[in-house]
């Protein structure tokens, strides 16, 4: 990255800043920014209104400095090394041609496309702080410093300078914080925002590239399949219900039939073929005698009246998808009945083109437009269900209670429980009864399964990804959310039972990622299981790294999820089952964040195999898929990658797995140890409870209108029942960071391993990764910030005690970091990420100085609505300058 221009990027918002903050009369505040920004500055000097609008100030410089930042990344190229050594950029065409050039035949290559599935999966975040209005204007200020860095023209320089005003001082004036708590009708228009403003135009361009570059002899497979949990995932969340899910499929279906219209438009405007010229097929003739256009000046043009009678259908076809009335004549033209239906009209006119004019006349809109329809049909993103296996096993209890069957299934075992459940599966009738009184729950669980049985029938089986079950742990957790589904008529019984949502166990905790081999393998051995898998039969398992990472700490959660997924994959291949990975990683390090290139690549061999799910949490969105180039990278990125980890990779990658063979043991011996010394501190530590929520802003973030979903599953404050979201973002707020690192270096004095075979373990993909998503966090982390947060503690001797440790362990942990990597800094091989974190720390301390004082003043009991206001603001600045936080 151009240091030199970032600085200047920097330095042109923040004077834009200055001036809008002085015009608006706020001089006499900005004069004290710079003295706050002292380490020895006196903040009980500020007033309440002082202190707002210095909080203010410093989280609009802090969003200034991201923008800035990543503008001046946005040039920069993401490169892998292939097999024989060379550079490339990251890009799925780079892949390809890579593996043919490395010696892969061309149908291994076929192969691999033809069954290649990334999918981003767009999940809501319970910390994100900024408002879309804020996100809005980040944006616009985002595109206008892009052209700016361009123009050369200085009348147009001069012009994008006022632009650039205007848009820092919107920023400025535009509230920053939300007075009430976010809907999750909120939550799915900001996604689909960014859906519609830049995902679905990346979408667009990269399978037009790819279409051009990938050589492929079949049609090009729909790589890339978006996916949302927002207004489906119901674990915890008491405001999801079926009219949250109906609500998410008229948001996203609205968006995508303005974009289908908009794309028969463009080809209105294009296909001007004269029948006069150049002849088209009897299938577009036939099209378009259907059609009620009689325009003189269209009767020779049969491409174009063919597209009048498909805007027709699809206009009628939106009407009843969405409920709309019938417009423009529509009531005319039948309805599509799938979006099949729809692309094969367009196939025709393809191939009619081709025909009569060569293939080049088939032009890249018509040919993306059809790849975007079978990827999205007209749903858009497929919708995720998920729900927790303690509300399925009240559930069931609940329709067993009230059915024919005398059986109490809560008292049964878990061989009974499973004999029912496969029993209820292979026959064809339903346990529910419309006159049964059930509890609120079950009901609330019957609306939701009845609301998707007949959201497919609209949309198609491909508007939902899969059925989640959180807290996976038995056989019957698998069982019962299939049960559920029957009741809607979305499994079929009878001795090869069948569902229209593939069932998706989600093994969170560390004792269930040990668990997952042993229940997969009872899993699949019964004989009713296949025929639910489909065909190909594909058995999808999910993966936590939040909860995993909250149970047992960063060593153990990363290192058995390592594990765990060859050990699934193991016993997939031996039940002749396809396996696909769904990766439930997060923002933070603590979550499973950090580059998913390098982190896709090193996943254990065999275990990607051509299809991957990774969700992508809220506050990641606006930073990976903000804009249509980074949208752009990162989905070209995500492919690639998931298509080189399928791929043979030579010699360098059998190497790494003799690397693997050979340290496993002693990274088994430093999960152990690492998950006995995180234990120790977080669960077993008597006094450490009270230590996290107060010198940690738990319980502010807890009070602050920044998501939909509540901090905690239940009414418990105990660390189990907290999410794992807030639970790593109130570490990140008091610069603790302790998901991220705590843990590895006792593990390593515990094991007394050396530094000379830690120098050679981080030759190992896994472990480099491991490592470097570690230095991450630790150079975020700051102690001497963390200990500003200590006066905050009830229990100060407790408090101190505590802390002490978790510095001692921190220092130890980047000497360690250091000598294995033989560095004298952090970071020593990702230079550009740690220039960022180096130029964001000046911002960053102050607004955590700032934090801690107004966190002590409100305690302290100054309840001022300026108080609560600056602190929130504080939590968005941090937030903001972190950029993963949850």
């Amino acid at each position: 990255m151009n240091e030199t221009l970032v600085r200047h990027h920097a330095a042109l918002l923040d004077g834009y800043l200055n001036e809008t903050v002085t015009d608006l009369g706020r001089g006499g505040v900005l004069d004290k920014i710079e003295a706050l920004k002292q380490p020895d500055f006196d903040f009980s000097a500020l007033t309440e209104s002082e202190a707002a609008h210095a909080a203010r100030i410093l989280t609009c410089q802090s969003t200034l400095q991201v923008i800035a930042d990543d503008v001046s990344q946005l040039g920069q190229i993401d490169t892998f090394t292939t097999s024989d050594g060379s550079i490339q950029t990251v890009t799925l065409a780079n892949a390809v041609h890579s593996a043919m050039k490395a010696g892969l035949p061309a149908e291994d290559v076929e192969t691999v496309l033809s069954e290649l599935l990334a999918s981003p999966v767009f999940t809501a975040h319970p910390t994100e702080m900024r408002r879309a209005s804020v996100v809005e204007r980040e944006y616009e200020i985002t595109q206008l410093l892009q052209a700016y860095e361009k123009v050369t023209n200085h009348a147009e320089r001069n012009q994008l300078e006022d632009d650039l005003y205007r848009a820092v001082s919107l920023l400025w004036n535009t509230r920053l914080n939300r007075p009430e708590r976010i809907t999750v009708q909120d939550e799915i228009n900001n996604l689909v925002g960014a859906v519609k403003r830049s995902i679905l135009p990346a979408l667009v361009t990269l399978y037009n590239e790819w279409g051009r570059e990938i050589p492929h002899d079949g049609k090009l497979p729909n790589i890339l399949k978006l996916g949302s949990w927002i207004g489906g995932d119901r674990d915890g969340h008491p405001h999801v219900d079926e009219v949250t899910l109906n609500y998410a499929f008229k948001v996203q279906a609205t968006v995508l039939f303005d974009f289908y219209t908009q794309q028969l438009d463009q080809l209105d405007r294009e296909l001007t073929v004269s029948d006069e010229v150049t002849p088209a097929s009897e299938a577009v003739n036939d099209l378009a005698r259907k059609s009620l256009n009689t325009d003189i000046h269209r009767i020779d043009e049969p491409y174009r009246r063919a597209l009048a009678h498909m805007k027709l259908r699809l206009a009628r076809t939106r009407a009843h998808v969405l409920g709309e009335p019938v417009t423009n004549g529509a009531s005319t033209a039948p309805a599509y009945d799938a979006p099949e239906v729809f692309n094969k009209d367009l196939r025709m006119i393809r191939d009619s083109l081709a025909e009569h004019g060569g293939r080049r006349m088939i032009g890249r809109t018509l040919k993306t437009l059809i790849r975007i329809i079978r990827s999205c049909g007209f749903h858009l993103l497929a919708l995720d269900l998920r729900q927790n296996s303690d509300v399925h096993e009240r559930v069931i209890a609940d329709l067993y209670t009230h059915s024919s069957e005398l059986v109490d299934y809560l008292g049964m075992s878990e061989s009974e429980r499973c004999s029912l459940l496969f029993a209820e599966l292979t026959n064809d009738r339903m346990l529910r009864w419309d006159f049964a009184k059930y509890s609120d729950e079950t009901r609330k669980e019957l609306r939701i399964v009845d609301a998707a049985a007949a959201l497919i029938t609209t949309y198609g089986p491909e508007a939902f990804g899969a059925y989640i079950i959180s807290k996976a742990s038995s056989v019957s957790d698998i069982l019962e959310p299939l049960v559920l589904l029957k009741q809607a008529g979305l499994v079929r019984g009878g001795p090869q039972p069948h569902t229209m949502i593939k069932i998706s166990p989600l093994f969170e905790t560390i004792g269930d990622l040990e668990a997952a081999p042993d229940i997969m393998k009872k899993w699949l051995g019964n004989y009713a299981v296949r025929s639910l898998m489909g065909r190909p039969a594909i058995q999808e398992v999910m993966l936590g790294y939040s909860d995993s990472n909250k149970d047992g700490g960063y060593t153990a959660s990363r290192w058995n999820l390592h594990k765990g997924s060859k050990a699934v994959k193991a016993v997939c291949d031996k039940a002749k089952v396809k396996l696909r990975l769904f990766h439930g990683r997060g923002g933070s390090v603590g979550r499973g964040g950090g580059p998913a290139f390098a982190a896709i690549l090193a996943q254990p061999e065999g275990t990607v195999n051509g299809q991957i799910r990774v969700t992508e949490q809220g506050e990641m969105i606006a930073r990976k898929f903000g804009n249509v180039t980074t949208a752009h990278k990162t989905l070209d990125s995500f492919a690639a990658a998931a298509f080189l980890a399928t791929v043979p990779r030579g010699s360098e990658h059998d190497a790494d797995i003799k690397l693997e063979k050979k340290f496993a043991p002693v990274m088994d011996d430093l999960c152990d140890a690492s998950f006995k010394a995180y234990r120790g501190l977080v669960y077993d530590d008597p006094n450490f409870l009270a230590f996290f929520r107060s010198v940690t802003p738990i319980s502010e973030i807890s009070d602050l209108k920044i998501g939909s979903r509540p901090a905690s599953r239940t009414a418990s404050n105990k660390i189990e029942d907290l999410r794992a979201i807030p639970w790593v973002f109130s570490w990140s707020q008091s610069r603790l960071m302790l998901p991220g690192w705590y843990g590895f270096a006792a593990a390593v004095r515990e094991v007394g391993t050396d530094d000379k075979t830690l120098q050679a373990m981080a030759k190992w993909d896994f472990f480099d990764v491991f490592l470097a998503n570690m230095e991450m966090a630790l150079a975020k982390a700051d102690m001497d910030i963390a200990a500003l947060y200590l006066p905050l503690a009830t229990e100060p001797e407790e408090a101190k005690r505590i802390f002490d440790q978790i510095r001692f362990e921190f220092d130890d942990t980047v000497s360690l970091i250091k000598r294995i990597r033989g560095a004298q800094t952090l970071l020593s091989t990702h230079e550009r990420l740690r220039h960022q974190i180096e130029r964001s720390r000046p911002l960053l301390d102050t607004l955590n100085r700032l934090q801690a004082h107004l966190f002590a003043v409100r305690r302290a009991g100054n309840q001022h609505k300026l108080v609560k206001l600056a602190m929130q603001l504080t939590v968005s600045g941090v937030a903001s300058a972190l950029r993963n936080t949850g």
